[in-house]
């Protein structure tokens, strides 16, 4: 199985004035360092996982995922072989939510995982509150998808332990709105909360380990455009 993070962002623009470097300290670097944290969480375990876990940190996802697109088209391990693709991209700084977004509820088998993990932490789902934007085919784990890889891609929830939805919304909005790709991507620890992307990590690492596990392959759902 394996798990995705783009490590890049667009470097510097030398036309700019000011500050011109491109940092992408939330988009990406959290995602980055998750799957640091996720190896180390691994390798650490005492029972150590059956399945082979790939951590895979690819590049020039904002070029159109061209990075994660040469993986799937020429794999170490074979794809019919690959159980799932978990990516991770630009992570929750807001603090501890109560759910969990899965970017393409209803796709494959994995939301089960999701679930059973969620309510195992105390949280639950929700679907993509904007599908009109189309985020499940913009990031990393669409380019597994194609090739017929479930391939599980969460955000961060809205439902916050201390904030009304409103106001992480509102929050979430001007983020992206001022500091989405562009130079002000940066790590402010004034603002940042990291506990809520703690608990996404470690739900991501609950469901990849019972995939390790198990000798099942999730398959896609009656309907999915993936399936065949």
């Amino acid at each position: 199985m394996i798990y995705t993070a783009h490590w890049d962002h667009f470097g510097i623009n030398p036309e700019m004035e000011g500050d011109n470097i491109f940092n992408g300290a939330r988009d990406n670097a959290t995602g980055t360092a998750a799957l640091i944290s996720l190896a180390r969480a691994f390798t650490g375990l005492p029972e150590k996982p059956r399945r082979s876990i790939l951590l895979l940190a690819v590049t020039a996802e904002e070029q159109g995922l061209l990075g994660s697109a040469y993986y799937a088209g020429h794999p170490v391990y074979p794809l019919k072989k690959t159980v799932a693709a978990i990516n991770m991209d630009a992570l929750n700084i807001w603090g501890p939510m109560k759910d969990i977004t899965v970017i393409g509820l209803g796709q494959s088998e994995l939301d089960e995982y999701v679930q059973e993990a969620a309510t195992a932490a105390g949280r639950y789902v929700r679907p993509d509150p904007e599908p009109e934007k189309g985020i499940f085919y913009r990031s990393d784990h669409f380019s597994f998808a194609k090739q017929g890889v479930p391939a599980l891609y969460t955000k961060m929830g809205i439902d916050h332990i201390e904030k009304s939805p409103e106001e992480i919304l509102a929050a979430s909005s001007q983020w992206t709105a001022e500091f989405y790709h562009k130079p002000g991507d940066e790590y402010d620890p004034a603002t940042w909360d990291l506990r809520g992307a703690i608990d996404d990590i470690r739900l991501l690492f609950r469901i990849g380990y019972r995939l390790s596990m198990e000798d099942r392959f999730p398959g896609w759902k009656a309907g999915s455009a993936f399936a065949r």
